[in-house]
C-alpha cells in the first residue's frame, strides 16, 4: 500500500524546477522545453485560469488582473516551484496575492506623493479668497507653472532616454516609445514589438532604477541649491575699485 505513494513523491521530486534567480541564468532551451512539459503535465491552463480569477477579485478590474498575473507568471520563472511541497495552482494564487500586495504598495506610495504635492501647490497657491485682479495673476502663474512642468517632464523623459540609450537597453527605450502612444500594458507592448511580455516584466525593474537614479540626482541639486543659491547675499562686485589693470604716469 505504501508503494504508489513512494513513487508519486519521486515523481512529484523529478518534477521540481528550479529558477532562473537560483541558476544565475536563463533557462537553456532543454530546461525551457522540461518546464513546459511539467507545466503541462500539472495542468497549467487551468490553474492559470483558477489564478486570474483569484487575481480579478483581488483587483475588481481585468487589465490590472492580467498585469498582475503576468508578474506572477514572470515570479514561478525566476523563483521555481516544487509540485512536492505545493500544488500549481497554490503556487499560481500565491504569487498572485504576493503580487496584487506589491502593486497596492507601488499605488499608494504613488497616491500618497501625489497629495504631498497637492498640500505643497495649496500652500505656495493659497486657498483665501482673492480680487479679480489677483486671480487673474494667478491664472497666468498657474499656466506658467503648468508650461514650466511640461519643461521639467519633457526634460525628465529626455534624460531617462539618454541612460536607456547608454545602458543599451532596447526594452526600455521601446517602452518609453509606446508609453508615449499610450500604450501600457506590457501584454499590448508585447504584441506590438514581436517581444516576449517577459522582458517588458524584466524592464521595469530595471526602469525603477534609472529613475530613482535621476530622482536622486535631483533632489542633490535642490538640496545645492538651497545651501548655495538661497541665501540672498549681496555679490561681490565684478572689479576692486581700488586696483587698476594700470595706472598712467603723470
Amino acid at each position: 500500500m505504501g508503494e504508489p505513494n513512494s513513487s508519486e513523491n519521486t515523481d512529484s521530486a523529478s518534477d521540481a524546477i528550479v529558477g532562473t534567480d537560483v541558476l544565475g541564468r536563463p533557462l537553456t532551451d532543454a530546461e525551457k522545453r522540461r518546464f513546459e512539459r511539467v507545466l503541462r503535465k500539472h495542468d497549467y491552463v487551468g490553474a492559470r485560469m483558477v489564478a486570474l480569477r483569484f487575481a480579478h477579485s483581488l483587483t475588481k478590474n481585468l487589465g490590472r488582473a492580467q498585469d498582475v498575473m503576468g508578474r506572477a507568471d514572470l515570479r514561478l520563472v525566476r523563483f521555481g516551484w516544487d509540485p512536492a511541497q505545493t500544488s500549481l495552482v497554490k503556487r499560481l494564487c500565491r504569487l498572485v496575492w504576493s503580487e496584487s500586495t506589491n502593486a497596492k504598495n507601488e499605488a499608494a506610495t504613488a497616491r500618497a506623493a501625489e497629495a504631498m504635492y497637492q498640500r505643497e501647490m495649496e500652500v505656495s497657491v493659497g486657498t483665501a479668497e482673492k480680487s479679480v485682479e489677483a486671480r487673474a495673476i494667478e491664472l497666468e502663474a498657474e499656466r506658467a507653472l503648468q508650461k514650466a512642468t511640461k519643461e521639467r517632464a519633457e526634460s525628465s523623459l529626455v534624460q531617462l532616454r539618454t541612460r536607456f540609450e547608454a545602458a543599451g537597453d532596447e526594452v526600455n527605450l521601446l517602452w518609453l516609445e509606446w508609453a508615449q502612444k499610450d500604450v501600457v500594458h506590457p501584454a499590448d507592448m508585447a504584441q506590438q514589438t514581436g517581444r516576449d511580455v517577459d522582458e517588458f516584466y524584466r524592464a521595469a525593474e530595471r526602469r525603477k532604477r534609472h529613475v530613482q537614479a535621476l530622482l536622486d540626482a535631483q533632489a542633490e541639486a535642490n538640496k545645492a541649491n538651497a545651501t548655495t543659491g538661497g541665501g540672498g547675499g549681496a555679490r561681490k562686485p565684478a572689479g576692486d575699485p581700488k586696483r587698476t589693470p594700470k595706472e598712467k604716469k603723470t
